[in-house]
């Protein structure tokens, strides 16, 4: 015990000693805990800026979505536009389609900055056309903000340039991602079918007696597109020794004027009226009848012959 009290501190000192082993003490044990608590702060930290950082790639990284693409029409007959009141292969075309296409966004249409079409042959690169669609409500969109965006596509081709041509859409929202891409087939073709004729109406035979003779020539002519699609119905007459008459060919009527022998206009019987003078050289002469469509294509052809006699 003396020993021990030898050892002690100074009486002055007494109170004070144990408080600081208990301090430092308290120390050593705080000091865990404390790094405990920083790592638990560094962790919750962490787990912030992560979410921070799955928060941004969320919110821009979303692009539209386009869906429920169409045209009208998906067929064009250009052998139905006419140009200067024919069609022939070389003719230049305007070809219009109407577009419609369905755009959203997952955080609300105002993410939308653009819907936009492009136009080209199938399995060619080069653009005919493009612009961009419309949900104003101005035609030919119908209704304002439905989300159905609408456009007029219109391009320039040949006639003769048949085959699919592609109408393909998509969309770009205000952060610049893009959507995907629906793509729409439209069918360019030509079913033009040549006129036909029938029905000819001319005598066999054609007697002059020395004097002039009315003859009077009728034929029927019709077409698969309808009669507006005629162009014109005419006969070449060739001579008893088979060379041309002149004046072919000679264009015969529809008209409903008597002058030409036409009874009535538009029924799709072509007539003419022709004066055969007392002096025609006799015998028997070839007439061959034929119609021509506003492509130009040929009907059959129709041969007949007159005999002439004194």
């Amino acid at each position: 015990m003396s020993q021990l009290h030898q050892n002690l501190p100074d009486k002055k000192h007494t109170s004070a000693s144990p408080w600081r082993v208990c301090s430092i003490r308290a120390l050593s044990f705080l000091a865990p805990a404390t790094s405990v608590i920083a790592l638990a702060a560094a962790l919750l930290a962490a787990s912030g800026c992560e979410k921070s950082v799955d928060s941004v790639i969320d919110s821009t990284g979303i692009p539209p979505t386009i869906s429920q693409v169409s045209a009208s029409p998906t067929i064009i007959n250009t052998d139905s536009i006419l140009v200067g009141g024919t069609k022939k292969p070389e003719d230049i075309l305007s070809i219009r389609v109407l577009v419609f296409a369905r755009a959203t966004h997952p955080l609300g249409a105002q993410e939308i900055s653009s819907v936009r079409f492009t136009a080209r042959q199938e399995g060619n690169t080069t653009i005919l056309a493009t612009g961009e669609l419309s949900d104003a409500g101005t035609d030919p969109d119908q209704v304002k903000g439905d989300g159905l965006y609408s456009a007029r596509a219109s391009f320039s081709i040949k006639r003769a340039d048949v085959g699919a041509y592609i109408i393909e859409v998509g969309a770009v929202d205000v952060k610049g991602f893009a959507s995907n891409t629906v793509m729409v087939p439209v069918q360019i073709i030509r079913t033009n079918q040549p006129p036909l004729l029938s029905d000819l109406q001319a005598p066999d035979t054609v007697r002059l007696a020395s004097q002039d003779q009315l003859l009077e020539l009728r034929v029927r002519a019709s077409d698969p597109n309808g009669l507006d699609d005629i162009q014109r119905v005419v006969f070449n007459s060739f001579r008893p020794d088979g060379s041309a008459s002149t004046g072919n060919p000679f264009q015969m009527f529809d008209d409903g004027d008597s002058n030409h022998g036409d009874a009535r206009r538009g029924d799709g019987i072509f007539s003419l009226k022709i004066i055969l003078p007392a002096s025609t050289q006799t015998g028997t002469y070839r007439f061959e009848f034929q119609a021509f469509d506003k492509s130009n294509e040929g009907s059959n052809v129709i041969i007949h012959r007159i005999t002439v006699k004194p």
